[in-house]
């Protein structure tokens, strides 16, 4: 059995895509221990979701810094989608604190726990995030990222990602997410990688995400670059002064060096609508229904706003304003 730990677990989207749910009888692999925290909010609504989906497992709801990577089991893969609200377009790109956030420097400890594993490091990572990550911040495009590669390398993993879009591979939604693969250097893949002079092939035949991941390569050249081993000078001067990050939608990182390269997707499948996957309205549980007493207090929250409010706590006023959903019915 394959032993993982998942870190910023939310309620659980890699355990289920890992285990099953309920789990499978046929999985490869088991959650030996969890973690869940909100670190911006008293009420840890996902972490009650989780611990009340899985009520046996070995879960954690501490905040992951207080945890002493003692007390975290040895594991053969650590997975997480480590917070993204920083690099999100939940933000403007100028807002976005990237690795300084209060939610992006939690990516410092997934660094904690793979550097005190010492000789048992996982062999695997498999991480996600969203797609700006790859040109934050808005003043130096590519320098979060390339910290973490960084970073990565000097602790001894190979790194392989591809930005996904789930519509362009048969699926109803549209979600961009970049996903990131690392490979310990006792690992088979890591030496594998290694031995390959033009990445091109890896990343459009023989690594994990081409395979998963069909596509054709862009018309873009293979961008080549080689990262410093002290994050201080990638954090003072990667990438300063231009105006793109070097990391395309697809890449690798070994030893120092990355190559990235522009993809398109070659998807022959079965594509899934919406309407494909909506169930009927009188099978929709009643707990999904607005009650009518409710209904204006909700059209508010989600409708567009523009208005005048008072700060109570610092004694001002000031002028608050906000886009709408869109309200059927």
């Amino acid at each position: 059995m394959i032993k993982v730990v998942e870190l910023f677990a939310g309620v659980g989207g890699f355990r289920i895509g890992l285990e099953g749910y309920p789990k499978s009888k046929k999985s490869k692999f088991e959650v030996v221990w969890s973690n869940q925290y909100e670190p911006s909010t008293k009420a840890q609504h996902a972490n009650l979701v989780y611990e009340t989906r899985w009520k046996n497992s070995n879960h954690c709801g501490d905040d992951i810094s207080n945890v002493k990577v003692k007390d975290i089991p040895d594991h053969d893969v650590l997975v997480g989608g480590f917070p993204c609200q920083d690099y999100s377009v939940a933000t403007t790109l100028k807002r976005s604190d990237g690795l300084i956030g209060k939610k992006g420097v939690l990516w410092w400890q997934i660094q904690r726990i793979l550097e005190g594993k010492k000789s048992k490091k996982p062999k695997y990572l498999i991480l996600e995030n969203v797609d700006r990550l790859l040109k934050s911040p808005a003043n130096q495009r590519g320098r979060d990222f390339a910290m973490m590669l960084s970073s990565l390398n000097q602790i001894g993993y190979a790194v392989e990602w591809k930005v996904i879009n789930a519509a362009e591979y048969g699926f109803p939604q549209r979600r961009r997410r970049i996903f990131i693969i690392g490979y310990h250097k006792s690992t088979n893949a890591y030496k594998k990688l290694a031995k390959y002079k033009s990445k091109d092939n890896w990343l459009l035949e023989e690594g994990v995400m081409s395979k998963a991941f069909p596509s054709f390569k862009a018309n873009e050249k293979l961008i080549h670059g080689v990262l410093d081993d002290d994050l201080v000078e990638v954090s003072n001067n990667f990438n300063v002064g231009e105006k793109n990050s070097p990391f395309l939608n697809a890449g690798v990182m070994i030893n120092g060096e990355y190559f990235s390269h522009k993809y398109i997707p070659n998807y022959n499948g079965k594509y899934k609508l919406l309407k494909d996957i909506l169930i009927p309205n009188k099978e929709v549980p009643l707990d999904f229904f607005i009650d009518k007493s409710d209904l204006e207090k909700w059209k508010y929250l989600k409708g567009a706003k523009k208005e005048l409010r008072y700060n109570k706590a610092n004694d001002f006023h000031y002028n608050y304003a906000e886009g709408g959903m869109k309200i059927k019915g």
